[in-house]
């Protein structure tokens, strides 16, 4: 029921948006659910700890993208730092949704790096896994001349884990470990691109997650010259 309630407020809101992608000055905008999301108003946000908030409007809704800095650079959503985050909050006719980069638990999405490389480990492109919050992850492993797992990527994303969760890879000597970035349901970055005279510019994309696991996607996000607000 809640994911048809959130489409019914996508699709009110959508309807007034076109598919041509414009770039004026400011301007924010995204894709999302099939068609252009644009902003009517948007601004940059500086807290007292070098922080950054972009907040983008339209008549009922409210985007959000925070970084824990202002310098230019990638910034990755839905991890343990729950200072970089992205969120998304509808409210048509007094029906409200709110999706936010949280931490939540669900399929891995992808791997922060290798805690442990361990040793007397061989390639395997279905590398089995134990531990963290979830199960059923398998991994493609590389390995160097003594056996440590050197790469990994997923292969199965197992269903349950959270971000930070620290997950054993099976086989070798049982040591070699890896670290969770973010799930399938919150996840994404934002680059900061240039900061010119206090007009920020990027791109971003993310997948915000509510507290019943339903989920919104933003992809192919642009902002230009977003204002400092003052």
């Amino acid at each position: 029921m809640k994911n048809i309630v959130v489409l019914f407020l996508s699709v009110l809101v959508l309807s007034s948006c076109t598919q041509d992608i414009e770039i004026n000055e400011p301007a924010f905008q995204a894709k999302y659910g099939g068609v252009i999301w644009r902003a009517n108003d948007a601004r940059v946000f500086l807290d007292g700890t070098g922080g950054v908030t972009i907040k983008a409007f339209t008549q009922y809704e409210e985007l959000t993208l925070a970084t824990s800095s202002a310098d230019p650079g990638t910034y990755v959503f839905g991890t343990t730092n729950q200072n970089n985050y992205a969120s998304y909050y509808i409210d048509v006719q007094g029906i409200i949704a709110d999706h936010e980069t949280s931490i939540f638990p669900g399929p891995v999405n992808k791997i922060a790096n290798i805690t442990s490389g361990g040793f007397n480990y061989t390639e395997n492109n279905d590398a089995l896994t134990s531990g963290g919050s979830g199960s059923g992850l398998k991994l493609a492993i590389k390995v160097n001349n003594n056996g440590s797992v050197i790469e990994a990527n997923v292969v199965a994303r197992g269903t349950g884990y959270v971000a930070g969760d620290i997950v054993t890879i099976l086989g070798g000597n049982g040591l070699a470990t890896v670290r969770i970035l973010n799930v399938q349901q919150s996840n994404g970055e934002i680059t900061i691109e240039s900061v010119d005279n206090g007009f920020f510019t990027g791109e971003f994309k993310f997948t915000a997650v509510d507290d019943e696991g339903n989920t919104v996607s933003f992809s192919k996000g642009k902002f230009y010259r977003i204002p400092i607000f003052q």
